[in-house]
Parts: structure tokens; C-alpha cells; sequence
């Protein structure tokens, strides 16, 4: 297995790990729901217990999935997305949650090597594994962003310099970039389906600006638009080589003046790795924001803005 990497949080980090995600509370009652469902296997009913799809796709997918509610409860589900949603708008400055999946893995079971470019932003992975299991494998692995023939001519690799390695500790939360290059260590050990590779995954993507404080969505749409519309214009042909997310947040004074412009989160990626350039984009972006004026209110208001590149995602 590769070394566990350290959490990072850089702006333009292409993943993130947040370890005791949920409160301990909450995170116990799931992992309860999945002990009992596991619990007295000669007891287990057709409309309890045949609930999970075996999800095996050649060379590429062998898990069990299901729907989580089915074995965590539709509340329990909702109070993790409330969470992951809060906890997205703040780190990453993106807002819509799939409806995850809850897969579990078997010893036998993986995710072969693939990207997810046309699902979201970014992909969660939320562990309800055991800490104390008797499986080995199930890390979550990314291929690095690198030229490997090019940046290694001379210098004999291993895995631990072609990729990056993830382990699914319990609460803990995972976040990557959609387009990386990842997949699912193949697991094995136990049979026992309770100490086996448990976790709720699905996918972030931007649900358009946000804004908290004096001044509705409504008020600011029209600064916006022209705001960002003079940015595309004047980044023209940068914009038209690039691709992902550029996330701002600005606070808006009671007299309708920008301060505190700020990047949350920088994903952009040339198509043209000789032109990449971010910075300016993101400076680019901020400069134009400062500029412009809002409607004065009773007290400041907070914007999160995310601008994308490269257009929509497929549906």
C-alpha cells in the first residue's frame, strides 16, 4: 500500500481529506444503521436485505451498491448532505450534492483506473469503513498530474512516485477533482461483508452565486453578470483554452462597495500545459469585482461566485 497522504487545503488543490468529518454522533448513528443491517444474517428478509446491485462492469467496476436510505434512513442521509453542502460552500464555494450511492467492498472488489469528467467538479468519498478490520486494500488512488516519461527520463519509479494513496479510515471525508485519474485498491481479507469497504460516495459541482447578509441574490444579479461578462471579455483568449472552476468570495459594504475580494478556489486547467498562467485570471477576476458597485443595504453582504471554463457539464 502507498503512504497516506497529509490533508491540504491550497486553493488549487486537486483533493482534499477532512478526517472526523461528521459529528461523532451523527457519524456513529450510520455506522450503527450498517451494523445492524449486517446483524443476524439468518434473520434477513427479500425486502430488507436484497437491496444491494452488484455493480460489475469489465475491467473496470466490481462493487455492491445500493441506495443509502435503504440502510442508513432518508434522515440520516439528508443530515450528511446538509453537512457535506455546508461544508462545500465554505471550502470549495460550490453548492449542489448528487444524491450519493452507498457501495461496499468485498474482498475481491475495486475501481480500475478512470476519470469522472462529466459527473462534476469534484467527487466526495464518505468512509463508514472500520478502523479495526479484518480487510487489507481499499485506499482510494490517484494517478499524479504529471509527464512521467518526460519528468522521470532518468530516475527509476515506483508507485509511490506515479500515484497517491488514500485510505478509508471511518469519518473520514475525501474530495478530488473529477478529471483525475483515480480508482479503488482491490480489497481482500474477510468475507464479512461488516468489515469490508463501506462508503457514501457521489459528486460537487457549482449551483451558481451565493449571498448571505443584507442584499438577496435578486439585487445582485445584474452587478454580477456585467461584472463577470467584462471579465470573459477581457480574458477572451485565455478563457477559450482553459477548463474547471474559479471560485471568488467578496464582501459588499453597506454603501455598495466591494472589499475583501478573495480566490476560495482555483481548478482552472489549460488545454496548453506551455500557456498556463492562472494568476492572472484569478487577479483578472478580483480587479474587475472591485469595480463594481451594488445597491446600498442595512448591512454587508457575503458573495461566494464560482466562474467556469471550458462549458457546462454534460447531463
Amino acid at each position: 500500500m502507498q503512504p497516506v497522504l497529509k490533508t491540504t487545503e491550497s486553493i488549487s488543490a486537486a483533493y482534499r481529506v477532512v478526517d472526523d468529518f461528521l459529528p461523532s454522533n451523527l457519524a456513529q448513528d450510520l455506522r450503527s444503521s450498517v451494523d445492524t443491517h449486517f446483524a443476524e444474517p439468518y434473520k434477513h428478509q427479500a425486502d430488507t436485505h436484497q437491496v444491494w446491485n452488484y455493480w460489475f462492469v469489465p475491467n473496470r467496476y466490481t462493487y455492491l451498491r445500493t441506495s443509502p436510505e435503504r440502510i442508513l434512513g432518508h434522515a440520516n442521509v439528508q443530515r450528511f448532505l446538509e453537512t457535506l453542502r455546508s461544508w462545500s460552500l465554505g471550502a470549495l464555494g460550490l453548492g449542489q450534492i448528487s444524491w450519493p450511492f452507498l457501495s461496499l467492498y468485498v474482498p475481491g472488489c475495486h475501481q480500475g483506473l478512470h476519470n469522472d469528467a462529466g459527473n462534476g467538479r469534484f467527487a466526495f468519498v464518505y468512509s463508514l469503513t472500520l478502523d479495526a478490520r479484518r480487510t487489507l486494500g481499499g485506499s482510494t488512488i490517484f494517478l499524479k498530474d504529471a509527464d512521467f516519461i518526460r519528468s522521470r527520463l532518468r530516475v527509476p519509479s515506483s508507485s509511490e512516485h506515479l500515484c497517491q494513496s488514500i485510505e478509508p479510515r471511518f469519518n473520514r471525508l475525501i474530495v478530488f477533482d473529477d478529471r483525475l485519474v483515480h480508482g479503488v485498491e482491490r480489497v481482500e481479507g474477510s468475507m464479512d461483508p461488516s468489515h469490508g469497504r463501506l462508503v457514501l460516495h457521489g459528486h460537487i459541482r457549482e449551483s451558481g452565486p451565493t449571498a448571505s447578509g443584507g442584499l438577496s441574490i435578486g439585487l445582485l444579479s445584474q452587478g454580477i453578470r456585467d461584472a463577470v461578462s467584462d471579465f470573459l471579455d477581457e480574458n477572451l483568449a485565455s478563457a477559450s483554452v482553459c477548463h474547471g472552476p474559479l471560485v471568488v468570495r467578496f464582501e459588499i459594504s453597506t454603501s455598495g462597495t466591494v472589499t475583501d475580494c478573495r480566490t476560495v478556489l482555483d481548478r482552472v486547467i489549460y488545454e496548453n500545459e506551455a500557456i498556463a498562467d492562472r494568476a492572472p485570471l484569478q487577479a483578472s477576476l478580483v480587479n474587475r469585482l472591485e469595480r463594481q458597485t451594488f445597491p446600498r443595504a442595512s448591512s454587508p453582504t457575503i458573495v461566494t461566485l464560482p466562474v467556469t471554463f471550458g462549458g457546462p457539464l454534460s447531463t
